[in-house]
């Protein structure tokens, strides 16, 4: 089977991030700058008290900045490596996929940094629909996502095949508008790690 066998289906990205967790943790650099003003951005807009979501929470990057930032969250991961490593370190988390799985309900608000962007279009809003129906009113959904133009399987930061989704930001727009949000705001910016132009939005639940 080759590579391209698997553009419908995730579960080999899936199996090449817990067969790379730790090349994944030693390349992804520290929270910077701008996504801490992604998320500055998005908590202002919950409750303090508010009922966070993450999913592909990783090894807890993100959920750190958010728990600095007085706000509690739940992690989840659909690679069982990084749901025992965040558990280890002592956060609520839950083997989860966003694809397949049940979300939940009464969320203020949904994170997914890096996660939607390994998903075909229909797949993506298959997942958008699911986080809308796990928001409460009102509720705040945080995706990014790289520009570009369509699928692409890549080898690189990890040495192993992932699947990945570029979009162009009028496509992405339609999508979640088509899913029930009100686009809020989305901010750029280009990475030369990995030599990426992040798309960084934010949405709310109509």
């Amino acid at each position: 089977m080759t590579v391209q066998d698997f553009a419908n289906d995730n579960a080999r990205t899936l199996q090449s991030y817990q067969d790379k967790t730790q090349a994944y943790i030693e390349g992804t650099p520290p929270i910077d700058d701008e996504v801490k003003k992604w998320l500055d951005t998005a908590l202002k807009l919950i409750p303090q008290e508010g009922k966070i979501l993450e999913v592909g929470s990783g090894f807890g990057r993100d959920a750190e900045y958010i728990q600095q930032k007085g706000f509690a969250v739940e992690c989840s991961d659909a690679v069982p490596h990084f749901v025992e490593l965040l558990q280890q370190k002592g956060f609520d988390a839950r083997l989860l996929n966003i694809l397949t799985d049940d979300l939940g309900t009464g969320y203020d608000m949904v994170h997914a940094n890096g996660v939607l962007l390994h998903f075909a279009p229909e797949e993506s809003a298959t997942i958008a629909e699911k986080v809308w129906t796990a928001l409460n009113d009102d509720g705040i959904f945080t995706l990014n996502m790289k520009r570009g133009n369509g699928p692409q399987w890549s080898n690189e930061k990890l040495d192993a095949p992932r699947y990945f989704y570029y979009w162009q930001p009028d496509e992405l727009q339609k999508l979640l508008s088509e899913c029930g949000f009100e686009w809020l705001s989305m901010t750029e910016g280009h990475t030369t790690h990995n030599n990426a132009n992040w798309m960084r939005i934010i949405v709310r639940k109509k």
